[in-house]
């Protein structure tokens, strides 16, 4: 075997250096920076030459692979015995550092199933977002929680099967409210036999697997039979039974022909950004799909692959088949481990024909649409007009304004403030404040600083609408403030993130003022796509300024060790250098040059910054 060459003059000397000791087996790595966070994971068959990779063509690296082994001071390597065990590893070490430079999901929370376990004397159809495999039958997932709970709303129409959460029925006297609504055949009170009762179970499960036409064949026949025996009360539940599913049917106008669970993946990527769509496809049939955005490429160009190792993590149902737009280097390895995580085979197909090339077609068509609606503004006359109309705001809200607080722990606490004018980003309006005034942990105080600082100048233009990222109690606290500063006349909302209450997803929401309930505008409503684009920007100006401020003190409190650098030594460095790794990776000569600097005095910092800031 040829030994690897690499260039002497390396533009990455951490990695050129660590490469000697880096065994040949395989196994994952993990670039970190001088703290010691983690940058990037990755795996490879062969360790050594996959590292060696990243020295041999450095010119053709893009920017973001060139920027994160820049940033690189240390490679951790774990060896395993196969590349299936690295691969394995190499997912979970993702979900739990969730590196910088790794692909990660925005929203990677499990869809919604559906659960029956045939093992219970009378079986419950319940909502879960995890797949166990504990012999019960799971169906879906759904992309949407309104398309999984119409779903459960037709089961209940038309088989009455129970969606209480009692796994052993305890006989009650009187039937719930689910019976007396023609919901439940009423098990609890023994208003149906067990015979009967698993009749309607295995007519359910008929349905959801996408066997609805058989089902309802059978239906009519039993439907017909009942009247010619005079039965009419049975004749008309099958009735009912055969008009909920028809209607279901007619809905399902996506249909295929055949019975397999498919995930289809669409992919569009322009100018450094990209978005994949999934789309599902249960049992034969079209029953959503997500769409993932990504705003930056990651290393090495392989979104999809990445993708797929991070959204079919564990809980999350596997289909039989996952349609590919392109070639994955692992697709072998992971049919391999989807296959033993689901217990059935299941397979990756790249660019196959007939129907599911039309699948594909699909999907892509939806991918390439999703980025364009993302990559396009929202004409800024109807989002403001729909805003104006959806909060009753006197004027048009031409001159938007939103307020942030950014801080880790009480530390390097920020303020943030951005503005829009007429729908567009109005940067010479943006302001940044260094909170003084309070110390810890306290949002609402830091608002009030940040507030009274800014708005109780003298003459200070005041916004049509202030948008505060946060909840009630953020709200509550900046009306107060400006009340205190006779400025009550100004609109105020807040907007609250999406979280996780009581293992339920809430979505991103408005808090108005006197308003109980918080206000949830449709997703695509022009107005509240605005206040969306608003909020991030202000986000994004406030974590960068926050993230600046943490690396210059970082700076300079590690330059205050520092032998030979003085008060006015350490004002020239902080003035020219953003941050400790830019003063570690400049040249003696480039140090030299500032004011109040020589040769001796360079070479000593750099000396003592290689020795890891120790004692020279």
């Amino acid at each position: 075997m040829s030994a690897t060459v690499v260039k002497p003059d390396s533009p990455y000397p951490a990695l050129a250096a660590a490469l000697a000791r880096i065994p040949t087996g395989s196994g994952v790595y993990l670039f970190r920076d001088p703290g010691g966070r983690v940058l990037y994971i990755g795996k490879a068959v062969n360790l050594k030459h996959r590292l060696a990779s990243y020295l041999k063509t450095p010119e053709k690296h893009d920017p973001k692979t060139g920027l994160m082994l820049k940033k690189m001071a240390q490679v951790d390597v774990i060896l395993t015995a196969t590349g299936r065990e690295a691969l394995i590893l190499e997912r979970n070490l993702i979900k739990e550092h969730r590196p910088r430079y790794n692909v990660m999901l925005r929203d990677d929370k499990n869809y919604l199933c559906l659960r029956l376990d045939l093992k219970e004397t009378f079986p419950a159809l319940r909502f879960v977002r995890r797949f166990n495999p504990d012999g019960a039958l799971y169906f879906g997932p759904y992309a949407s929680g309104g398309m999984a709970r119409e779903t459960l709303k037709v089961m209940k129409q038309a088989f009455g099967v129970r969606t209480c959460k009692e796994r052993r029925l305890a006989t009650r006297s009187r039937p719930c409210l689910e019976y007396q609504l023609f919901h439940c055949l009423g098990p609890c009170a023994g208003l149906v036999t067990e015979a009967d009762y698993r009749q309607a179970v295995a007519e359910a499960v008929l349905f959801l697997r996408g066997k609805g036409g058989n089902l309802l064949k059978r239906l009519k026949a039993q439907m017909a039979q009942a009247a010619a025996e005079l039965d009419f009360e049975r004749a008309a539940v099958l009735r009912d039974r055969v008009k909920a599913i028809t209607a279901t049917l007619e809905r399902q106008d996506m249909a295929r022909p055949n019975f397999r669970d498919q995930d289809v993946l669409g992919l569009a990527a322009d100018e450094g950004q990209a978005l994949i769509t999934v789309l599902l496809v249960r049992a034969g049939l079209v029953t959503g799909g997500r769409e993932y955005f990504f705003p930056e490429l990651p290393p090495g160009g392989d979104l999809l692959g990445a993708f797929l190792k991070l959204y079919y993590t564990e809980g999350r149902p596997l289909p039989d088949e996952m349609l590919l737009p392109a070639e994955v280097p692992d697709r072998r390895l992971l049919e391999a481990l989807f296959t033993d995580e689901k217990g059935a085979k299941v397979v990756l197909l790249v660019t196959p024909g007939g129907d599911r090339a039309r699948l594909l077609a699909l999907a892509a068509d939806n991918a390439r649409d999703a980025l364009r609606r993302r990559r396009t503004p929202p004409d800024p006359g109807a989002a403001l007009g729909d805003l104006q109309a959806r909060l009753k705001l006197p004027n048009l809200p031409a001159r938007l304004e939103c307020l942030d607080i950014s801080t880790l722990q009480g530390g390097q606490s920020v303020g943030a403030l951005t503005a829009f004018t007429d729908g567009v980003p109005d940067k010479s309006r943006y302001r940044r404040f260094r909170i003084r005034e309070v110390a810890g942990q306290d949002d609402y105080a830091m608002l009030r600083e940040v507030v009274t600082r800014h708005y109780g100048k003298a003459g200070q233009e005041l916004p049509d609408l202030l948008v505060v990222d946060g909840g009630r109690g953020q709200l509550n606290v900046v009306l107060q403030t400006l009340k205190e500063l006779d400025l009550a006349q100004i609109p105020v909302v807040g907007l609250a993130k999406a979280t996780e209450a009581g293992g339920r997803a809430v979505r991103d929401r408005l808090f108005l003022p006197g308003r109980k309930n918080p206000l949830l505008p449709p997703a695509n409503a022009p107005g509240w796509l605005l206040l969306l684009r608003l909020r991030d920007e202000t986000h994004r100006f406030a974590i960068t300024y926050h993230r600046k401020r943490a690396r210059k003190e970082l700076l300079a409190s590690t330059l205050d060790q520092a032998p030979g650098i003085g008060p006015v030594r350490k004002r020239r460095l902080l003035e020219h250098f953003p941050n400790l790794d830019a003063v570690k990776t400049a040249t003696v000569q480039e140090i030299a040059a500032l004011p109040g600097f020589n040769q001796k005095i360079a070479e000593g910092l750099k000396e003592w910054l290689a020795r890891g800031g120790q004692g020279m």
